[in-house]
Order: C-alpha cells, then sequence, then structure tokens
C-alpha cells in the first residue's frame, strides 16, 4: 500500500476548516447528578439562572416538569411514541429507577393557567441495576484474572488520511503510547452495514443474508452480534447511534425488534427527533432541541463510564453519522468537541482499564475527496486505533509484541471481530485454538491481530474483495484502445441489469458522457494467477448521462477475447452523490446506479 500525502493541492484547494455551530447559548436550567449513596438520580433546577427574566416578569416564578421516556426492551417499536405522563418536577428530586430518559420542560408561571414556555431538555439517566453481589464478585475477579473493558468509538466516513488532514488535536491524542494504528487496514464493503456486520458479526452481507433478509423485522435479532458474547461473559453492554434517519441498522431497514443492549440509546434520540426541533447541517440532524445529535451519543458514552468503570466489565459501541457522513471537512468542526470528550474519559479513568478503540466503517466514498488522486485509498483504508492498557501490556507482552508487528500488515474488518473474540478467550495460544462457533464465518483464515499476521498475505486470506483491495499497484491505460470496448461492455451490462432487477420503468438508461481514468490493476508474486494471461482486472472511471452521475467499476476483461466476465452491477461504485437522483427507489444497493427519470424531469 503506497503512502498518500494527506495534503495534496487537489484536496487542499477546495478544503476549509470549519467551526462549530452551538445549538443553544443559554445553560441547562434542569441538570442531572448520580446519587452515590441512593443510587438514584437527582434532578436538579438552577433557579438561578432564570432571575433576570424573573426581573423583567414580576409576580411570576419558575416551574418544571419531567416526562418518562419509557421503553420495552422486549418489544421496540420507534415508529410510535405515546405523550409521556407529565410530573412536577421539585428541586434535587430523585429520579425513579425505571427512569432511562427524561424530559424536562420548564415554564414561567404568571397565573392558574398562564404557562410561558422557558426551555424543554432531555437527557438520558443510565441506570445502574447492579447488585451487590455482582459488584463484589467482579472486584474479586479482577484481582485474580482481570478482564479488560472494551470501549469502542466510531466516526462514519473518516480515512486514516482525512484524520490527519481534518482532526489534528484528535490525530495527536491516539499518537501517545500505547495506540496502535492499523495502517494496512482495508474495508471489505461499500458502506456501513456491510463494514459493521463483519466488524460486529465475522461474516459478509451476503453470508447474513442467506440466513435471513434483513429487511424483515426480526432478522438483526437472530445474527451473533459481539455485543451477546460479551453479555453471555457478564459484560454490561452498551450501544449508541445519532442520525436515526441513516442509523446503520435502520436505514432502510426494520432494525432490532427487541433491546440489543443492555443500554440502547435510539428509543430517545428518535422520539426526541419528534418532539424537539431539528436543524440540519452537514446533510442531516446537527441540533435536536438544544443538543447536538452527536452529543447525546458521546455523553450516553460518559454516562456509561461514570456508572460502571470498577463495577463491571463494559462493552460498549458508540457510532456517530451527524458530522462526517457527507462532508469530509465538517470533520474538522468536529475535532477540538471530540477531543475533549477523549480527555473526559481519560480524566474518568476509562484508560487505565480498558482495550479502546477508534475506528472508522469506510472513507468518503463520492464527490471531492473521492475524486481526487488519492481517492481510491481514501474510500478503502478507514481509521482503525487500537489502545492498550499498561497493565494488560504487563500482562500479556507477546500479544501487544504481535499487534505492534502487525500494524504495518493487510488487515480486515473480520481480523477485528476475531480480535474481540480473543478478548474473550486469553488463555489461547493460536489463531485455530479458536472453536468454529467463533471463527469469523465469511473468512475462515482470518485471525485476531495479537497473533501475527504472515508477512506475505494478500486479500484473499483478509476477506477483502478484489474490487476492495489496495495491496496491487496500478499502471494507467486510458489510452489504450482497448478500454473503449471495456467501458462500452460496462455501460452495456448496467442497462441490461436494470431490466433483469425490473426497475427499468424507474430508472433511466444510461449513455457514455466521458471516460475519465483506467487503470490496470498488476499481479502480485504472492496472489492468486489468473488461469488465462491476457485476462487482467481494470479500474473504470467513467460518466454517463443522464444527470452526468460518475462510476467507478472494477472489472475482468480478456484482451484475447474482448469480453467482459461476469460482472456484479450492484458493486459499482458511485463516485458523486445520489442523493437527488435516487428518490423513486427504495432497494439500498441500487440506489447508488438508478438515475430516477422522475429526477431528470424535475431537472429540466
Amino acid at each position: 500500500m503506497p503512502f498518500v500525502d494527506p495534503f495534496t493541492s487537489d484536496v487542499m484547494d477546495h478544503f476549509s476548516r470549519q467551526t462549530i455551530r452551538e445549538c443553544s447559548n443559554t445553560s441547562d436550567l434542569v441538570t442531572s447528578q448520580f446519587d452515590f449513596k441512593t443510587h438514584r438520580y437527582r434532578l436538579h433546577i438552577h433557579k438561578h439562572l432564570a432571575e433576570p427574566l424573573l426581573r423583567v416578569k414580576r409576580n411570576a416564578s419558575i416551574e418544571c416538569f419531567y416526562m418518562k421516556l419509557l421503553t420495552n426492551p422486549e418489544a421496540i417499536d420507534d415508529s410510535k411514541h405515546k405523550e409521556p405522563d407529565k410530573h412536577h418536577l421539585t428541586n434535587h428530586e430523585s429520579m425513579p429507577k425505571n427512569a432511562d430518559f427524561v424530559i424536562t420542560k420548564c415554564y414561567l408561571h404568571k397565573s392558574k393557567k398562564r404557562y410561558e414556555k422557558i426551555q424543554y431538555n432531555a437527557m438520558s439517566l443510565i441506570q445502574d441495576r447492579l447488585t451487590e453481589e455482582q459488584v463484589r464478585d467482579f472486584v474479586e475477579e479482577q484481582k485474580v484474572h482481570p478482564k479488560p473493558s472494551v470501549f469502542i468509538m466510531g466516526l462514519d466516513s473518516t480515512s486514516r488520511i482525512n484524520l490527519r488532514r481534518s482532526m489534528p488535536l484528535v490525530y495527536q491524542y491516539v499518537s501517545r503510547p500505547g495506540w496502535y494504528e492499523m495502517q494496512g487496514y482495508n474495508k471489505v464493503g461499500d458502506n456501513t452495514f456491510p463494514n459493521l456486520v463483519a466488524f460486529l458479526t465475522g461474516n459478509s452481507e451476503a453470508g447474513v443474508e442467506s440466513v435471513c433478509d434483513v429487511r424483515e423485522a426480526g432478522c438483526l435479532d437472530k445474527l451473533p452480534f459481539i455485543w451477546k458474547r460479551f453479555k453471555a461473559a457478564n459484560y454490561t453492554t452498551a450501544f449508541a447511534e445519532d442520525c436515526t434517519q441513516i442509523d446503520t441498522f435502520n436505514y432502510l431497514k426494520p432494525g432490532f425488534q427487541k433491546q440489543p443492549t443492555d443500554y440502547y440509546l435510539r428509543p430517545m434520540l428518535s422520539a426526541l427527533e419528534k418532539a424537539f426541533p431539528v436543524t440540519k447541517d452537514y446533510g442531516y440532524a446537527y441540533c435536536v432541541g438544544r443538543k447536538l445529535s452527536f452529543s447525546y451519543v458521546w455523553d450516553f458514552g460518559k454516562q456509561f463510564i461514570e456508572r460502571f468503570l470498577g463495577r463491571s466489565p463494559m462493552f460498549s459501541f458508540l457510532w456517530s453519522n451527524s458530522f462526517t457522513h457527507d462532508y469530509f471537512e465538517a470533520a474538522t468542526a468536529l475535532d477540538k468537541l471530540f477531543r475533549k470528550y477523549l480527555d473526559t474519559f481519560e480524566g474518568a479513568g476509562l484508560f487505565k482499564r480498558s482495550i479502546v478503540i477508534l475506528m472508522s466503517d469506510h472513507g468518503h466514498r463520492y464527490n471531492t475527496l473521492r475524486q481526487a488522486a488519492s481517492g481510491y485509498y481514501e474510500e478503502r483504508m478507514p481509521m482503525m486505533f487500537i489502545y492498550v492498557p499498561p497493565w494488560f501490556r504487563k500482562k500479556y507482552p507477546h500479544l501487544v509484541k504481535n499487534l505492534k508487528v502487525n500494524r504495518n500488515r493487510l488487515t480486515s474488518n473480520y481480523d477485528m471481530h476475531m480480535t474481540l473474540q480473543h478478548l474473550l478467550q486469553l488463555n489461547v495460544t493460536s489463531p485455530q485454538d479458536f472453536p468454529t462457533e467463533h471463527q469469523a464465518k465469511a473468512c475462515p483464515t482470518c485471525q485476531s491481530l495479537f497473533f501475527k499476521v504472515p508477512l506475505n498475505r494478500t486479500c484473499e486470506m483478509a476477506g477483502i474483495e478484489e474490487k476492495w483491495c489496495c495491496c496491487q499497484p496500478t499502471v494507467t491505460v486510458t489510452k489504450a484502445p482497448y478500454v473503449a470496448n471495456i467501458v462500452k461492455a460496462i455501460i452495456r451490462q448496467m442497462n441490461e441489469h436494470l431490466k433483469l432487477r425490473k426497475i427499468d420503468h424507474l430508472c433511466a438508461e444510461y449513455k457514455l458522457k466521458k471516460l475519465n481514468k483506467a487503470d490496470q490493476k498488476s499481479i502480485l508474486a504472492s496472489g492468486l494467477r489468473p488461469a488465462d494471461k491476457d485476462e487482467h482486472v481494470y479500474i473504470i472511471e467513467f460518466e454517463t448521462v443522464p444527470s452526468s452521475p460518475t462510476f467507478e467499476a472494477t472489472v475482468r476483461w480478456n484482451n484475447r477475447t474482448q469480453k467482459l466476465l461476469p460482472m456484479d452491477v450492484d458493486e459499482i461504485s458511485r463516485l458523486s452523490s445520489y442523493k437527488n437522483d435516487a428518490n423513486c427507489i427504495n432497494i439500498k444497493t441500487a440506489k447508488k446506479y438508478c438515475i430516477c427519470k422522475d429526477s431528470i424531469t424535475k431537472k429540466s
């Protein structure tokens, strides 16, 4: 894999640092505090903050109320939210143990029936439901067989290259001792879902679909998410993600029918996006009420750490889409805030006992960054940083030595899945020691990164398909006479595919507008060689009409027979945004290549 300079002119000419826009310039009238004596949350009303208003509105008082957002872990329904009962709030009032999320509403009260809204707010309350016996058992076990907590933090669409370019404060933090960057980490799928499914279940998207249809309610609940294994090992588990419109398991899918982890943010955020004003920035929900959508996730994570660090082993998976999903330079606005959260987590003691992972699913897949010279690598090489605490380095120096070696070797999402499996079985001595049910199903040759990865590893050995593989160098052949035939064959195949999928009545036929670039992949000495010496892999970038979308196809072409080998059109990459072109269709894979006929009519 080549070195990629993050600061080349073709990127930096379009790059500008952004500043974060606050959702509110007022302080919270109501805040929560955990009472360690009663193990309950108390809500505090800061009436002094309203004194300037009270001086103007004479003979008035402040009255606040709270509402519990109740969820049923056995039957989650994100589409329906009953208006919860309103309870009068007194200062320092203890919250009931079943209040996981609350909305607070404060009013200026002038007469019996006159209320003037001052401030609405919402907060999660991560309740500590552990018994003293469970805590005692954990503390005693830690003395003999210490378990690392696992805390995973994800920022969508962030390549290891763009992290350096856009988030220098965060990059500085993860460059400290104890952090290991997987510089050869290569994605295995197109978008978020296949990459996170590989990471969390060890299976591919196709493998999952052979088990059940992810579009059907209940399918996701059947999958062997790694948090289930951690829960079975007595870990306390949490999962949070922002931007409910596009979150990983609900975008064009029904989501989980049962609560997947002990603590789960989506029911609250889904309710708040309906109850509070939502302002959009960078493409998606930015402010939800008075608070950043992003902050709900990381405040949730902060509470989780504060409740259970030292009381239970923790497994947490936090994911954010709001800043980074569509705009690569939006990460610059997030840099200071995310660094502040990292410092807060450190102050809470997270890094003393925990394996911490900072990761992404992929880099930017379309528009400016993807169409830059480095775009091919930007898309395929997401950031992956692993932090190992001092006690783990001391107890398992041989494992950490292997991790250090693996920093510069080819690795994938399936290897990360096996690394998580390894943390539950630290007594194993080789990759072959894992039972079959705990192997990455889609990649039997993948392994924990605490074991040394082979130096001559190929993409096939890491479960990375040819299309996503960054290992082979390329030669540009755009002007070669046979390239025109390749791109014509690709477009012919795309048009046939629309008919086969029976969506040609919705999607316009493609015609070639422009060939941008053609690269031929080299065959490495350690890689598999095609049976026919005239067969080669080509990466073709081209534009079509109508609407001028830019596509990239990775195909096999035989120069002797002048034929395109079987091609899966669903695997084609769209390098320009499809947001305004594909609203007529709800098939996830087809959205990236369908140019809706009605969108052409609207534009004209």
